[in-house]
């Protein structure tokens, strides 16, 4: 009896000093994060296990546009796209899918320099076809080229984004550099669907636009570096189920300065619409 009574003296004296030391905590101290002397290491974030997993997309798409000597191109490409952590091999995948901006061309692989909430920077590399300037996806011909970009986009809110490319011929094969900085709009309208808005201008140098209009007689004097476009853009997508979604896009473009005097009409476009699957 001795013992049992010991037994529950000594609970209820522990009980008494657990209840004085929570009312000696403030409501600030009830939930303070782990030190680096707690043995016990944090578990990881659902965002930190998000990053790390695997990502694809994969569809078919079916595109035209107008080329520079005034005559239509049409054709049928399949859609492939990989990303992992901060990776990305060609196409978007479905966490970024509704973020691309329209004015934005796509890059064969890119990896994600910074990715805040508000300011993303990329750097990217972009095999490309000379011959129709468009991303190398192994059907067109042609010679090719390899083109470095830096990429910044800045969110101004839920809607509004402004960005910036800059992109480099790094084989020198006469694609010179160019600059290019534009707006985007996006506005959802369900939650299976969105709408957005793009628009452009982009500035090149002189041997740019010497190749990628060689198919036209030059300007008078030769070319010279300076604004070439200014367009517009806008993009529908619509997601059937979380995996499968469908696209459509269409965008234009006023050709300026010694690329609007050489060009067969003022205006050019282009346009796609395709169906995607993705894993999630």
């Amino acid at each position: 009896m001795g013992v049992w009574a010991w037994l529950v003296w000594a609970a209820f004296n522990i009980n008494v000093a657990q209840a004085q030391a929570t009312d000696t905590k403030g409501p600030s101290s009830v939930d303070q994060p782990q030190t680096a002397a707690d043995p016990q290491p944090p578990e990881a974030t659902p965002k930190d296990v998000t990053a790390k997993r695997w990502r694809y997309a994969l569809g078919l798409k079916l595109k035209t546009r107008e080329l520079a000597n005034g005559h239509t191109d049409l054709a049928l490409r399949p859609v492939l796209g990989v990303r992992y952590g901060r990776w990305r091999l060609g196409h978007a995948t479905g966490d970024e899918w509704l973020t691309f901006s329209g004015y934005r061309k796509e890059s064969n692989l890119a990896y994600q320099l910074r990715d805040d909430e508000r300011l993303k920077v990329a750097l990217s590399l972009r095999v490309q076809n000379l011959q129709d300037n468009s991303s190398f996806d192994g059907f067109s011909s042609g010679k090719n080229t390899l083109r470095a970009r830096v990429s910044a986009n800045y969110q101004l809110n839920k809607r509004w984004s402004v960005g910036t490319d800059v992109t480099q011929d790094l084989m020198d094969r006469g694609d010179g550099t160019t600059l290019s900085v534009g707006a985007s709009y996006g506005l959802p309208l369900s939650e299976r669907s969105a709408l957005s808005l793009s628009g452009g201008v982009e500035w090149a140098t002189a041997d740019h636009w010497a190749t990628q209009l060689r198919l036209l007689p030059p300007p008078p004097g030769g070319w010279h570096s300076g604004l070439g476009s200014v367009g517009l853009g806008m993009s529908y997508r619509y997601a059937f189920t979380p995996q499968w979604a469908w696209f459509g896009s269409v965008g234009s473009s006023r050709h300026l300065g010694q690329v609007n005097a050489v060009s067969p009409s003022a205006l050019s476009w282009s346009g796609q619409v395709g169906v995607l699957y993705f894993s999630r």
